[in-house]
């Protein structure tokens, strides 16, 4: 069996970072409360590692008390949460990823100059509701055909979810431009990240090129799962696994060639693990 490993593989570097940092805090203060507003990142393998280091994830601010560590995840934190954590006089420790801070920041401008906003992305992930406590008037909307009874200004600005994939992003643009003749200004910023869109076009390589595609990342991560959309558009043998568990019955198909990456929130050692178990069957 051939196993073609992608170059974007295992954390990108804003997971990285926010990590190294939480592990650091963890083995530094080990005496001290350490909370997270929900998960740092998005794999329940780190999580479950950090949790076994002390790291407490809580979805209310209500039970906790200073002195304590709160720690706001890579994804972005809604500013009413960043709010009481000040009130609260919590230990802040922010590792949110420097892209996502980076589209916080044009999206604040956006709207304190008065520009309508357009976000492209998933209303209920933790990146897009960060963004709607900074802009709470902002449309949210998650594929092209959201947008055809939707009402703009003539000032629009549009920004994405870092984590989407730049086809659909594309597909948007082209239609507000095409079918919203009353928008006059129109600004236009790229926000998904250098990375997610390294690993889309890998994935699509891998899909093309390979009788099967491996996704390694958790289902919860929306990275992982926009690879694995991208991949099934050209590959329909293309699975997300998680670990091992759900590797045995893909390996009953004695695929010739197998393509894998992984999404920006998995651990490298993951990967790892895969590949060994992989080459076992040679």
């Amino acid at each position: 069996m051939r196993v073609v490993l992608a170059k974007h593989i295992g954390f990108c570097s804003g997971v990285r970072r926010a990590v190294k940092i939480v592990e650091d805090l963890l083995i530094n203060n080990k005496k001290e409360n350490i909370f997270c507003f929900g998960a740092v990142i998005h794999n329940q393998q780190v999580l479950e590692k950090l949790r076994k280091q002390g790291l407490k994830e809580v979805s209310s601010l209500k039970t906790i008390k200073s002195p304590a560590y709160l720690v706001l995840p890579s994804h972005g934190t809604s500013r009413d949460v960043i709010k009481l954590a000040k009130q609260k006089r919590l230990r802040i420790v922010d590792v949110t990823c420097p892209y996502v801070a980076s589209v916080q920041n044009i999206c604040k401008r956006l709207n304190k100059a008065g520009y309508q906003i357009l976000i492209l992305g998933d209303r209920e992930h933790p990146e897009i509701k960060a963004l709607l406590s900074i802009a709470p008037k902002a449309k949210v909307v998650n594929r092209t055909g959201e947008i055809k009874d939707l009402d703009f200004n003539l000032r629009l600005g549009v920004i994405s979810q870092t984590t989407q994939s730049k086809e659909k992003f594309l597909s948007l643009i082209n239609y507000l431009l095409n079918n919203k003749p009353l928008i006059k200004e129109l600004r236009i910023f790229n926000t998904i990240c250098l990375d997610s869109l390294s690993r889309q076009k890998e994935v699509v390589k891998l899909a093309k090129q390979n009788e099967a595609v491996l996704i390694i990342g958790s289902k919860f991560s929306a990275n992982t799962k926009r690879l694995l959309g991208i991949s099934l558009k050209f590959n329909s043998h293309s699975y997300l696994i998680e670990g091992l568990s759900s590797l045995e019955q893909i390996l009953k198909n004695n695929f010739k060639s197998i393509g894998i990456i992984s999404g920006a929130s998995t651990p490298d050692w993951l990967v790892r693990e895969i590949i060994e178990r992989i080459k076992k069957e040679d």
